[in-house]
């Protein structure tokens, strides 16, 4: 027996041997191809950094410049318990309301969650996806959540004053199980591209507002100092760019964007379809048919760059809702939702 008056030996914890038993179960769980770092020492709220890779063959995988970030936690016990999640409006411009004639059960996990954290991440935005993984040791099951969005489009709109308590228990499906490889695969691709997508709409964003100044078309009240200035040097019929300098500018737009890495992300649909309309138009654009009329042309390029700022708007009303304890979520799983209306 030691005698607590006596110095002794430095101790390790049984909770580091378990943080350390949770890691290796992680890079148990994901492709080896894929590369993982210790990001906590010190320790201010990240644990890991998942770096992406894309398997070419059995010998070589390239790097897709893809990260994750992840807060790590372990436990010895972890139970599944059914949920009701009821239909809730998008909480991007509204309250949190809930539809309660109809509901989804699902098995979820619960983690008390501390709120320092939770405030720390929600302060970072959402430009690089930060999970939390629960991982029980025992079973070897880890349960992801991305908590950027489950901060914004659960916590802060049920529970607005979260920082005035000390934790927040916070409920994981338990479809997201690193043990379900379709699932995983889905989810993390997604977290991956997320710089890239945010940083694909800003330049969308940029090319639509040019295009609308090549055409003069509005879609603002306002007239701006630049288009005064254009209409002082427009020519005689009101032209201010040739339509050569403007056939010109549309290749480089698309140029500049066509060989985007979103555009591989399978998990998406419209994603495929963009890219799909704009190689039409570029092929369109450098052999022009006979019959099209400039006004056909011209309501292609502004309806294909609509729709390309338009999937910003859709990223975050639907895909920063994927993969929650939400109903909308519950269609980006491979299993069959099956909803349950409440007895009137």
């Amino acid at each position: 027996m030691n005698n607590p008056g006596k110095a002794r030996r430095k101790r390790r914890v049984v909770q580091h041997v378990m943080e350390d038993g949770s890691y290796e179960i992680i890079k148990k769980h994901l492709p080896k191809e894929w590369v993982i770092r210790h990001f906590n020492q010190p320790d201010y709220g990240i644990d890991l950094v998942i770096e992406l890779f894309d398997k070419v063959d059995e010998r070589v995988s390239e790097t897709l410049g893809e990260f994750i970030y992840v807060q790590v936690k372990s436990v010895t016990e972890l139970e599944e318990r059914p949920e009701r999640i009821y239909p809730s409006g998008n909480v991007a411009k509204g309250s949190w309301q809930e539809n309660k004639t109809e509901y989804v059960e699902v098995p979820v996990v619960k983690y008390p969650f501390d709120t320092d954290s939770i405030y720390t991440i929600q302060t970072w935005g959402a430009s690089i996806a930060v999970l939390l993984i629960v991982v029980n040791v025992r079973t070897e099951d880890a349960y992801f959540v991305c908590l950027n969005d489950y901060i914004d489009k659960v916590l802060l709109p049920k529970l607005p004053t979260y920082e005035e308590q000390g934790s927040v228990t916070i409920s994981i499906p338990a479809y997201n199980n690193l043990k379900d490889k379709e699932v995983t695969g889905a989810a993390f691709g997604l977290y991956g591209k997320r710089a890239k997508l945010l940083a694909a709409f800003s330049k969308f964003f940029y090319q639509k507002n040019e295009i609308g100044y090549m055409f003069q078309f509005k879609t603002w009240p306002v007239v701006t100092y630049r288009e005064k200035l254009e209409i002082e040097n427009a020519d005689g019929d009101g032209v201010t760019m040739s339509g050569k300098a403007i056939n010109d500018t549309l290749l480089l737009f698309i140029e500049q964007i066509e060989h985007l890495d979103i555009w591989e992300y399978r998990g998406w649909a419209p994603l495929a379809d963009c890219k799909a309309e704009l190689l039409s138009l570029k092929r369109h654009l450098l052999h022009p048919e006979p019959d099209e009329t400039p006004e056909f042309i011209l309501n292609q390029i502004l309806l294909i760059w609509h729709r390309l700022t338009n999937l910003a708007t859709m990223y975050e009303e639907i895909c920063r809702e994927w993969f929650l304890p939400k109903m909308l979520a519950l269609y980006s799983y491979p299993k069959p939702v099956v909803i349950i209306k409440t007895s009137s």
